[in-house]
């Protein structure tokens, strides 16, 4: 979900083909009517291993179903970007449809669970929160619905009241959980864009109360080769590239909406680090330190966080963007979908269908999409 760029009035039909085809297989492999739901790697044993048994015996009984507000954000974008594309009604449908049912799962104290994965059963995150909201925020903007809007208000005040922050010198960061007291910037980066989402949708001031605290946690966070760390003091290098495009696309869209300047000497230094993760092929680095595994979801943030970089004048960052994006292309099965991820433990390929990862693609590659041919 990427704010606004530079457009040439005319989609780019490679991508858009491609989106589309991606699009159909989310819609035939996880759509339900109410939400896209399936399996994800996450969990440290499932990561390791247990995914790779699923991936090469997939007749084996799973119970591994889960519906990540995240990845309902992803698909609500995807498809209001489609709807603005082909102005088909179908697209603002399932916008519409999958919005309703954020909104019906909502508790009354505003705090959506964390799906029930081993480990986290019971978890309330910013992460799900943060991105729900997102998303009925792009939802309310485009149908005017008070219930989306209402909903994003309503999370938003448990965030503060209930999930909370900690001061980090005279910053402040989010905390992961409810009962969580690690420093992970990457919490507090989405954190900052919704604020600012909030403030541009109902323009109350109150939104952007802890907002200047939360910039200063991230900029002082920041390494001197421009990488914003894992988990402050604890964790600092951890799938690197893959937080950071993220991260990169949070501010990028929070600055959009600001033209905060502090921000944007952290996007300056965010950028040029990012332009170090494409690899010659052009997938994303899967760490500081190694190629490999090659993960797709992670090239496709990479090439729109890039490209975003691009059309903000922070560097010429447009052929690495571009050897990321055709480098995607490639990776697109028959069937209109992905596979997750290969070369892992060097032989080993993960083939399983993950809609979270499979909406955050669709949406990297129908922002390029809508940009239309490269200047020349």
């Amino acid at each position: 979900m990427t704010g606004e760029s530079k457009r040439s009035g005319r989609i780019e039909p490679i991508f858009t083909t491609s989106a589309v085809q991606l699009y159909d297989y989310i819609a035939r492999q996880h759509w339900d009517g109410k939400a896209i739901a399936g399996p994800d790697p996450i969990g440290k044993i499932h990561w390791r291993m247990t995914r790779f048994v699923r991936s090469y015996f997939p007749w084996l009984p799973g119970d591994d179903l889960y519906v990540y507000l995240q990845g309902q954000a992803y698909w609500m974008q995807g498809n209001l970007i489609l709807f603005e594309m082909t102005q088909e009604g179908r697209y603002l449908d399932v916008a519409r449809q999958c919005a309703d049912g954020i909104v019906a799962c909502q508790p009354s104290n505003g705090a959506w669970l964390h799906p029930p994965i081993r480990g986290r059963r019971g978890f309330i995150s910013t992460v799900e929160g943060v991105w729900a909201s997102l998303g009925l925020l792009e939802v309310y903007k485009e149908m005017g619905e008070q219930a989306y809007l209402d909903s994003a208000l309503k999370w938003y005040r448990f965030q503060v009241d209930a999930i909370g922050f900690q001061e980090v010198a005279d910053g402040l960061a989010a905390n992961y959980y409810t009962h969580s007291s690690n420093l992970v910037p990457n919490v507090t980066t989405m954190l900052i864009w919704l604020t600012a989402e909030l403030y541009h949708v109902t323009g109350d001031d109150q939104y952007l109360e802890y907002t200047d605290r939360m910039v200063r946690f991230v900029e002082c966070s920041q390494l001197d080769s421009g990488e914003l760390p894992y988990s402050l003091g604890e964790r600092t290098h951890f799938m690197c590239y893959q937080y950071n495009a993220f991260q990169f696309m949070d501010l990028a869209s929070y600055y959009e909406l600001t033209g905060d300047e502090t921000v944007h000497r952290v996007l300056v230094k965010m950028a040029s680090y990012l332009s170090t993760g494409v690899t010659e092929r052009g997938s994303s680095r899967y760490n500081c330190f190694k190629e490999m595994p090659e993960v797709n979801y992670w090239t496709a943030a990479l090439a729109a966080a890039l490209r975003q970089a691009y059309d903000l004048e922070l560097g010429n960052y447009l052929s690495l963007s571009e050897r990321a994006y055709r480098y995607l292309l490639t990776r697109q099965r028959t069937d209109g979908g992905f596979d997750f991820s290969r070369g892992n433990y060097v032989l080993l390929r993960d083939m399983r269908s993950y809609p979270r990862y499979l909406a955050m693609i669709l949406c990297h590659l129908l922002y390029r999409a809508k940009l239309g041919p490269n200047p020349r």
